[in-house]
């Protein structure tokens, strides 16, 4: 991302000349082991990048790691409770329906939802659909120190299934389980299972396939979206076999060899009565393939630290990736722990480069700057908080259940934009409305954040402290000092804030503070993560 350019592009209003101490991006490391210092800027980089915000909290439990210890604690992976009924009766036209299927308070992941009215079904189908969103959205923000959270979402976003196209609650709610239960284990498994997985046949038309019309739409994707990609040398036609579905129509397929290109070296794949074999061997033929570990590692490499591959970064960092994932059998935590410890990841370069992803803009605030919220096993108080993060999200353009197309969310893939593409002149002001409401509303207690700085009666280390809480790319000192005298000093010696704060006069220094991180969470840099 060209800093500068965005900084300068998007701000508006300019409080002092940038700053333009900007070197040109050349990033030569590599994946040897980072040795560097391990402060807060380096943990809240690692949190940010592998968490949802970096919560105090978080950052000095961190602290009391080493660099390695932090990544192999994230990458311990997590279990969660499923989500559960949180509506009560159902009103269709006047009459008042119950779902008997399950009672409030426990999940309806196991009932088939046998309503005797069929608009009871429909409604209740939506109403668990609509659960199944509170609950991941509640997950989110109430994520453990682990990186599975974020793995969950890149999974989605890998493979990119649409609630609108699958329409059924229970096969979503698999196919978000499937990705969480191996959101840090085999990918070559889950990629296999998501052949079979329901939502997916759903949602690229696999359950259409039959030996007299076969439907590529999965099996495209499959290879150019999902494993192999679709640069370099290869070449896909409508050919291709179809995958057998989660169970087996025998009429409808084919018992036939299928023999593929020239890129998978000829191989023929022997028809089975079953279909799983010739799964298997599809999967398997698949991640035979060199190019399935570098496509994979280089969406993780986007994922995780910047959206730009030159040739360097392509020999130095996703090639070792490439071959710890394949020397590990595709099991993920290698690479990602191989990436997450290097040298290259913490490069100052790879650092407050991000544009924020509307998730990691909202739950960041909120867990950075300590917004109580109810666990997710509190369904009556949290289902409709979370529900209202996930909706802020949503008109920010990161809907879950619904990336926009088969590929995911732009900002992961769209060259030349990718991060680019979360800030534009229709979501900037919903972030700004965003951000204004939390502290015009006083969800955000500023005084008390600003009560544990290191010294804020003095203007210049409250500037510092709260400066360095909210932006990972930091104001110039023109600019800090600007900020200071318009909000604190009202452009005096910095005596002023000090007789001020110590007056008792609480609500001018309210006042003050409340304009200060009105205008600070409205900087571009805000953005920046």
């Amino acid at each position: 991302m060209d800093r500068r350019g965005f900084l300068t592009r998007t701000r508006k209003k300019t409080p002092a000349a940038p700053n333009t101490n900007f070197a040109a991006r050349s990033v030569t490391s590599g994946t040897a082991p980072y040795t560097g210092a391990w402060t807060n800027n380096e943990v809240i980089h690692l949190l940010k990048r592998t968490m949802f915000g970096a919560a105090p909290a978080d950052v000095a439990y961190f602290l009391t790691r080493t660099t390695s210890e932090a990544v192999d604690e994230l990458l311990n992976s997590t279990t969660v409770s499923p989500p559960v009924r949180d509506y009560g009766l159902i009103d269709i036209e006047g009459v008042l329906y119950d779902d008997l299927g399950v009672a409030q308070g426990q999940t309806w992941i196991n009932d088939p939802n046998t309503a005797s009215d069929p608009e009871a079904i429909g409604s209740i189908n939506g109403l668990r659909m609509q659960s199944l969103m509170k609950w991941w959205a509640g997950q989110i923000i109430n994520q453990n120190r682990s990186i599975t959270e974020k793995m969950v979402l890149f999974w989605h976003h890998h493979f990119s299934v649409q609630k609108e196209n699958v329409g059924d609650f229970r096969f979503l709610y698999m196919h978000h389980n499937l990705l969480r239960v191996n959101a840090l284990g085999n990918v070559k498994q889950l990629v296999r299972d998501v052949c079979i997985d329901p939502a997916m046949l759903f949602h690229l038309n696999g359950f259409l396939n039959s030996k007299r019309a076969p439907d590529e739409n999965f099996a495209r994707e499959l290879q150019e979206l999902m494993t192999v990609g679709k640069t370099g040398t290869q070449s896909y036609t409508e050919n291709v076999t179809p995958v057998p579905g989660a169970y087996l129509e025998a009429s409808e397929h084919d018992m036939g060899t299928k023999t593929f290109s020239s890129f998978y070296n000829n191989t023929v794949i022997a028809g089975s009565a079953s279909g799983t074999q010739e799964v298997d061997a599809l999967v398997d033929m698949i991640f035979n393939a060199d190019e399935t570990a570098y496509f994979i590692c280089r969406k993780l490499y986007r994922w995780f630290v910047y959206y730009e591959i030159d040739e360097t970064t392509e020999a130095n960092v996703i090639a070792p990736m490439a071959a710890a994932f394949k020397a590990a059998n595709f099991n993920i935590k290698p690479a990602l722990s191989l990436l997450l410890k290097s040298e290259h990841f913490f490069d100052v370069q790879n650092q407050a480069c991000f544009i924020k992803s509307p998730f990691d803009f909202i739950v960041g605030a909120i867990r950075e700057l300590n917004i109580p919220f109810p666990p997710v096993s509190d369904y009556q108080n949290g289902y409709p908080k979370f529900a209202a993060v996930y909706n802020d999200a949503a008109r920010m353009q990161q809907v879950l259940f619904e990336p926009p197309d088969v590929s995911g969310w732009p900002s992961y893939y769209q060259d030349p934009m990718f991060y680019e593409l979360w800030v534009h002149s229709n979501s900037l002001p919903k972030r700004a409305a965003y951000t204004d409401n939390l502290v015009n509303s006083g969800i955000i207690d500023v005084r008390a954040i600003v009560n544990s700085t290191s010294n804020p009666s003095l203007p210049d280390v409250l500037m510092n402290d709260v400066t360095a809480l909210l932006l990972r790319y930091p104001l110039s000192a023109t600019s800090k000092t600007y900020t200071k005298n318009r909000f604190l000093t009202n452009n005096g010696p910095d005596s002023v804030w000090t007789n001020l704060w110590n007056s008792g006069n609480n609500t001018v220094v309210n006042t003050a503070l409340k304009d200060l991180f009105l205008f600070l969470m409205n900087l571009p840099e805000y953005h920046l993560c």
